[in-house]
């Protein structure tokens, strides 16, 4: 659901400042044009052969007499308005579910004029009902006092009992957690396919990775009952965790982005999750590929016991080249010159010599250029790093492409503070911005003045959890004024 956020505060001519001190949201309400509201989905009447052999049925569109009169409010019409009002309203095929249960979500009701699009709606409004499976109809009786309206609905069967056979090292309880399933919820088989998927996860996750589960009862309409029969595996736990043909970091090192290693003592933890082992994979070469090693592989080579309880974990690392960086240009620019871009830059080529590839080094080079654009003023100025591959291996080239945007000053600076505040705060909080209406916005200095927002602790009330810290928003004066068109 879509939300809006009270964050937003008035910022006036050139750029608006404005000081946060929390934020809540609130869902917003759809819009409505002055029109019926109609589902996202509509859902025309059901069972057309059913219609066809039913000389009244609604959907028949071969039967003109079905086509409703114009709906007149004048009460002196005789026979020919009558016989468009609604007379009655029947629901049949419900067992379980009260029909005035059912009738709440009907808004064709006697009295009325007969309405099509309203009908359509009380169908699809029946059809999302929790209990109802399929609504057959609606069907019409159309006579000279009224029209009947038939609905016809089969409800969905409901689990009275969920059951699971052969587990030992997971509870009942903890697996109706994980599934959600309980008696007496309708049958849904869809759901009760993905509980049996989640159960496996489940087991995965605790260390059980070949547990296998089988639905028994519960993938037929007419059941009444689901049973789960599982075959549980032997608890597997790490044993060890070896590295091979890595050289530029040691087995320690890579031994630290793994998340399935021994645990203490060999028990306390390292319970086996195959899942997570294809995600220690990508997490050793995210490694290599951040130090320019870009065609490094990973393979894995997994050795279990005899007994199954325990499995060995066997990295083998091809490393293959480490790039470096030949020339780094700019592209975008306009404000600065790339001479004057290249001393902020500091993964660069020097004396002729070309370093070697670093992300952690090339993000801090993107970080350092939207400091030198932001402290002029362009707040909004963006970098993006984009290592060109050359034909000859083992060499890139970086470029940094600048989307300067615009250059802004200081318009209004308005301090918003939710809950009672004071004249004393507000001044003490303009007091720490270190900016005036006129300057030339300075990100860095927004920065350090949320900082000392913060630090300072003025609107703290000494509880453990006093919520969101103080924000320094910048916002631009169109979308400044678009916010004050929608206070509005």
């Amino acid at each position: 659901m879509p939300t809006k956020t009270n964050c937003w505060i008035a910022i006036s001519a050139l750029a608006t400042i404005a000081i946060l001190t929390g934020c809540q949201s609130f869902p917003t309400s759809p819009a409505w044009n002055g029109q019926r509201l109609v589902p996202d989905e509509v859902t025309r009447f059901q069972d057309p052969d059913s219609f066809r052999s039913d000389p009244v049925a609604l959907s028949d569109p071969g039967n003109e007499s079905n086509m409703p009169a114009s709906q007149t409010t004048d009460l002196d019409g005789g026979n020919s308005n009558q016989a468009q009002i609604i007379k009655q309203v029947i629901v049949k095929g419900n067992r379980t579910i009260p029909e005035h249960q059912i009738l709440r979500h009907i808004r064709t009701r006697p009295g009325r004029y007969f309405d099509p699009d309203l009908l359509q709606e009380d169908v699809n409004q029946i059809w999302k009902m929790k209990g109802i499976r399929r609504v057959t109809g609606p069907y019409l009786d159309k006579q000279t006092d009224g029209i009947i309206v038939t609905f016809d609905v089969t409800e969905r069967s409901y689990m009275e009992t969920v059951k699971y056979i052969g587990n030992r090292a997971i509870t009942d309880r903890q697996l109706a957690k994980e599934t959600g399933l309980k008696n007496g919820d309708p049958l849904d088989m869809h759901a009760v396919r993905m509980a049996k998927t989640r159960i496996e996860e489940f087991y995965e996750e605790k260390g059980f990775p070949k547990t296998e589960v089988s639905i028994v009862n519960g993938d037929e309409l007419e059941d009444r009952d689901v049973v789960f029969l599982i075959n549980e595996d032997k608890l597997q736990r790490v044993a060890s965790v070896t590295f091979e043909g890595n050289s530029i970091a040691s087995d320690a090192r890579l031994r630290s982005f793994v998340k399935m290693k021994p645990g203490i003592m060999w028990y306390f933890g390292g319970k086996v999750n195959r899942r997570e082992l294809e995600q220690d994979e990508l997490r050793i070469t995210s490694y290599y590929r951040a130090l320019g090693f870009f065609n490094a592989k990973i393979g894995r080579q997994l050795n279990e016991t005899d007994e199954g309880g325990w499995l060995s974990i066997h990295y083998i690392v091809n490393e293959g080249p480490r790039y470096r960086v030949r020339s780094v240009s700019f592209a975008g620019n306009e404000v600065f010159s790339p001479d004057e871009l290249g001393t902020v830059v500091k993964l660069t080529p020097e004396n002729g010599t070309a370093p070697e590839f670093n992300a952690a080094k090339m993000n801090e080079d993107v970080s350092r250029l939207e400091d030198l654009y932001g402290s002029q003023g362009y707040v909004f100025a963006s970098v993006e790093a984009s290592p060109d591959f050359l034909e000859q291996p083992g060499l890139i080239d970086l470029v940094y492409r600048i989307d300067e945007g615009e250059q802004y000053r200081v318009g209004n600076i308005n301090v918003v503070i939710d809950g009672e505040y004071g004249i004393t705060k507000r001044q003490v909080v303009l007091n720490r911005m270190g900016l005036r209406p006129g300057d030339l916005i300075d990100a860095r200095m927004l920065r350090e003045a949320e900082a000392r927002l913060t630090r300072s602790q003025l609107f703290t009330d000494g509880m453990s959890s006093p919520g969101p810290g103080p924000r320094v928003v910048v916002r631009t004066p169109e979308l400044d004024e678009l916010m004050k068109t929608k206070r509005r």
